[in-house]
């Protein structure tokens, strides 16, 4: 199926991917990334050069066509605008077994490409699964263009950047709730630093601070 998407989105989308070659190819990983649509959650499992997890909202699984594709792609179900403890300890279950795992912080489409607020639920995971785990930001730029495209039976122009992996950095003890928040902001913000400036939203700000919980790949630091 995979193969499938990947032929279907060359054929709708004019890709252009930097920077994928970061992804190692074994090993733990996760990548986090902004959610325009649909179309960037099929990117997810169609760009990395490895099989990918990811997660989906539940009622997808309860419509016929997109049923069978989160079902052959084996996608983690989430009941989104609640915790859902199920889907996060599927997505550490699957760290844990040394996969890579694809999670939309934002959780919602935005449909015009600007950055929404971050949910905590993927600082959660990473809590759980280990620090140890490399993060790599993705951003996908062009896809708001996507539905009129089609309607004018356009490919649609796109940009896949993957940026430079980090890690977390947590805290010692028990972290709170307002540090995973600001945790959470901070992965946003590396997600921001790929987007163009009128994208990020109110992560505009994270752009080019230093972040207090994350820590570069030990070949990037000085």
């Amino acid at each position: 199926m995979v193969a499938i998407l990947r032929a279907l989105s060359r054929v709708l989308l004019k890709l252009e991917i930097k920077g994928v070659e970061r992804v190692p190819l074994s090993g733990p990983v996760l990548l986090i990334g902004n959610h325009v649509n649909f179309v960037d959650a099929v990117l997810a499992y169609t760009v990395p050069r490895r099989y990918i997890k990811a997660m989906t909202a539940i009622e997808i699984y309860q419509q016929v066509f997109f049923n069978f594709l989160a079902w052959s792609v084996d996608a983690i179900p989430v009941e989104r605008g609640t915790p859902d403890l199920s889907a996060i300890r599927a997505c550490v279950e699957a760290l844990q077994a040394g996969l890579a795992l694809y999670i939309a912080p934002e959780g919602t489409r935005s449909g015009h490409g600007r950055l929404q607020k971050g949910h905590a639920g993927v600082t959660l995971v990473l809590l759980h699964a280990g620090t140890h785990i490399p993060i790599y930001p993705v951003a996908h730029m062009g896809l708001e263009h996507f539905w009129l495209n089609v309607k004018r039976l356009r490919r649609t122009p796109v940009r896949v950047v993957v940026g430079e992996p980090f890690f977390l950095s947590p805290p010692r003890g028990r972290v709170r709730r307002a540090e995973r928040e600001q945790i959470t902001a901070e992965m946003m913000g590396q997600i921001a630093a790929l987007l163009p400036p009128e994208n990020r939203r109110e992560y505009a700000d994270e752009v080019g601070k230093t972040p207090r919980y994350l820590r570069p790949a030990p070949d990037r630091m000085e």
